[in-house]
C-alpha cells in the first residue's frame, strides 16, 4: 500500500457517501452469493470475503478448480479469475440491473464448468435495504469521487490492520463481512477494524474494541477514528498510530 494516501475530501458529503456505499455493498452481495454457493467453508465458519492485495480487490475464496470472483471498488467492475489471473470478460455494472448481473454470473459459471444449479441468491442476513429488483440500475459513474475515496480508505485500512496485527505478534487474518464490507482482525488483546459507515455513524471510520464476536452494525466500538478526521498530509501515519495505540487492552 506504499505511496497511497487516502484523501478525506471525498467523505464530506454524508448523503452522497451513503448512496455510494449502498451501491458498493449491493454489488458486493453478488460475490457473497457466489461465495456461499460454491466456496468450501468449515462447519460453523461465518460467510466472509477476502482482500487480494496484489490487485487491490475484494474477492471470493476458491470456488473450485482455482476459480474466483473479484470486485474493484472504485469502478464497481467484477470479473472471474482463473489460477489467480483475471479473465478477459469483465462486467461494468453501470446502467445494469441486478437481473443483468445475475445473467452474466450464470453465463460465466457455465463457461467455467461450475454447476449453475448450485447458485443461490439466498443470504443469511437481511438485504432488503440494498439495491435489488429489475427496475433498479447501478450508477457508479454518478458516484465516481465517492467510490474512489472508499477504495483508497479500504486499501489503507486493510494494509494498516494487517501491519497492526503483525506488530502485535499475530497473523493478519482479515475478515471481510459481505453484509456490510466491514473489515476486522485481532491485534493483541483487541479487535481492530474498518467500517464504510452505518446507521449510527454516517461516514467511514476506523475502530477498536474488546476481542470477541464480530461487530454488529450500529454497535459502538471502544475507540473511533472518523475518515473526516484524517489529516491530509499523513493519513496513513494517522491510521497506523490509531491502531497502534488501540491494539492492546488498557491496563490499570
Amino acid at each position: 500500500m506504499a505511496g497511497v494516501e487516502p484523501s478525506p475530501t471525498g467523505v464530506r458529503d454524508s448523503a452522497r457517501m451513503a448512496e455510494a456505499r449502498q451501491q458498493l455493498v449491493s454489488v458486493a452481495q453478488w460475490l457473497a452469493r457466489v461465495e456461499r454457493s460454491f466456496a468450501a467453508r468449515a462447519p460453523g465458519r461465518e460467510l466472509s470475503l477476502r482482500w487480494r492485495g496484489d490487485r487491490n480487490v475484494i474477492a471470493t475464496h476458491d470456488l473450485g478448480d482455482d476459480v474466483g470472483l473479484e470486485l474493484r471498488i472504485d469502478g464497481l467492475v467484477m470479473q472471474f479469475t482463473e489460477a489467480g489471473r483475471p479473465s478477459d470478460h469483465e462486467i461494468d455494472v453501470e446502467e445494469r440491473s441486478p437481473a443483468h448481473v445475475e445473467a452474466w454470473i450464470l453465463i460465466e459459471l457455465l463457461h467455467r464448468g461450475l454447476d449453475r444449479d448450485r447458485f443461490s441468491k439466498d443470504l443469511p442476513y437481511d438485504t432488503s435495504a440494498l439495491l435489488s429488483g429489475d427496475g433498479v440500475e447501478f450508477s457508479p459513474c454518478e458516484y465516481e469521487a465517492e467510490l474512489r475515496a472508499l477504495a483508497e480508505l479500504f486499501q489503507a485500512a486493510v494494509s494498516a490492520i494487517g501491519r497492526a496485527a503483525s506488530d502485535a505478534g499475530g497473523e493478519p487474518a482479515l475478515r471481510i463481512s459481505p453484509r456490510d464490507l466491514g473489515v476486522e482482525a485481532v491485534a493483541g488483546g483487541r479487535t481492530i477494524g474498518f467500517s464504510l459507515g452505518d446507521a449510527a455513524i454516517a461516514e467511514p471510520f476506523f475502530y477498536a474494541r474488546g476481542e470477541g464476536a464480530a461487530r454488529e452494525p450500529g454497535e459502538s466500538p471502544t475507540a473511533i477514528l472518523l475518515a473526516s478526521q484524517l489529516p491530509p498530509g499523513d493519513c496513513v501515519g494517522a491510521i497506523d498510530a490509531f491502531y497502534a495505540s488501540n491494539a492492546a487492552p488498557t491496563r490499570h
